[in-house]
């Protein structure tokens, strides 16, 4: 699929409660929070993603906790997505709460086709 430059615009958490009426299927118990991130394609298209993760009260998340099946699929996706951008420098506890507040500007890769954040 073709690649097309993307500048971020918006970042949000928000709860899977405020997005959904009722749970999607597939999410587990404790994915909690929705990481969505909105970027702006050069060609003036809005290209999206959303990560369903578990924060802790301090605005942490662990990245290497043990989950099974999608749910680990899911946090190796976002973590995917924090390295290959450049938006983390290490694995383990990441305040991603503060985080996000830095990353308007920041550069990415978006489907040219179907309008998704490229991760690796």
């Amino acid at each position: 699929m073709d690649r097309v430059g993307a500048v971020i615009q918006d970042v949000e958490i928000a709860s899977v409660g405020e997005i959904f009426s009722r749970r999607p299927r597939g999410l587990r118990i404790n994915e909690t929070e929705a990481l969505i991130v909105r970027a702006m394609t050069d060609d003036g298209r809005i290209a999206a993603r959303a990560f369903y993760l578990c924060l802790k009260p301090d605005g942490t998340v662990d990245l290497d906790t043990i989950a099974s099946g999608r749910s680990r699929a899911r946090r190796r996706r976002l973590a995917s997505f924090l390295k290959y951008y450049g938006l983390i420098n290490r694995e383990g506890r990441y305040n991603l709460r503060e985080a996000v507040k830095g990353w308007h500007g920041k550069q990415v890769e978006a489907l040219r086709d179907c309008d998704l954040i490229f991760v690796p």
